[in-house]
């Protein structure tokens, strides 16, 4: 079966890299709209046209996903070979040539707003208005205020205290990409948009990792700390400078609406991140 992804469909500005020195992979994880397949360390995850872009995406026509989804299982081998996949299942081989898919760039677009202007801007008020304990898949109890106080005040030149927030935030809550690994993705997002936290980093490389937490939060951590972000981020960074309330509402809903509890839990992060910044 052969499928050709036209200028409809799209892939991140990140797949080249990645799939560059990676020519067999399998399939790693699949969900109701897409399946992850791993290269070595890193994942390409391939979703439908119309859908945001994940930051190491490939979206093809849903028609086609949804024969892909029916015919592929964990574990089948995929190959990648001249800008097409080859997926090797049970029943049949299957190639995407993803050639003339569009590319998009999903690199952190730069930003005018410094963080003594973040909190007038129109994102973070609107950002403070949500009540996200309600909303996001970890309780906030005594030890978890500890840690979000942390998160908001201590100094992130500090590589022990950033190892020590990062160790009880890293696989905590249940789901694909737990909640607390959401809350450090939001929170580090933010702080990336507005200057350079080389300890912060550092400790998230050395505790954000597969045998802490799901290999899915690990590669887009991986990615972030690339510089890359998913398609429904890039959107909202960009109304830091400048954006429409309605436009803001709809462009945080998008977000909320990303799995059962993660975007909610990503957009918590980076609002105590924004918040950090503000202060600091």
């Amino acid at each position: 079966m052969d499928f050709k992804v036209n200028d409809r469909g799209a892939k991140s500005n990140l797949l080249p890299l990645y799939l560059k020195n990676h020519s067999t992979g399998k399939v790693h994880s699949k969900f109701k709209n897409g399946l992850n397949v791993q290269f070595g360390n890193s994942l390409l995850y391939i979703s439908c046209t119309g859908a945001p872009l994940s930051a190491f995406g490939l979206n093809i026509e849903e028609e086609n996903l949804r024969m892909l989804l029916d015919s592929a299982r964990i574990d089948d081998i995929v190959v990648n070979k001249g800008e097409r996949l080859i997926f090797y299942s049970m029943h049949e081989t299957i190639n995407i040539d993803y050639k003339n898919a569009g590319q998009v760039d999903l690199r952190l677009p730069i930003i005018k707003c410094s963080s003594r202007g973040i909190t007038n801007t129109k994102l973070y008020n609107f950002l403070a208005g949500i009540e996200f304990e309600k909303l996001i898949g970890i309780d906030l109890d005594e030890r978890a205020c500890r840690y979000i106080d942390l998160l908001l005040n201590s100094n992130k030149s500090d590589l022990k205290v950033n190892s020590d927030i990062i160790r009880f935030f890293t696989g905590r809550g249940k789901g694909l990409t737990p909640s607390g690994d959401d809350i450090l993705l939001g929170f580090t997002l933010a702080l990336t948009m507005f200057g350079k936290f080389d300890s912060w980093t550092t400790a998230l490389e050395a505790g954000v990792t597969g045998n802490r937490t799901t290999m899915i939060s690990v590669a887009y951590l991986s990615a972030l700390l690339q510089g890359y972000a998913s398609e429904h981020f890039i959107r909202l960074i960009k109304l830091i400078d400048d954006g429409d309330m309605d436009v803001i509402e709809e462009k945080v809903k998008e977000v909320q609406s990303f799995g059962h509890t993660s975007g909610n839990d990503a957009l918590f992060g980076f609002f105590l991140g924004m918040k950090y910044l503000a202060n600091h």
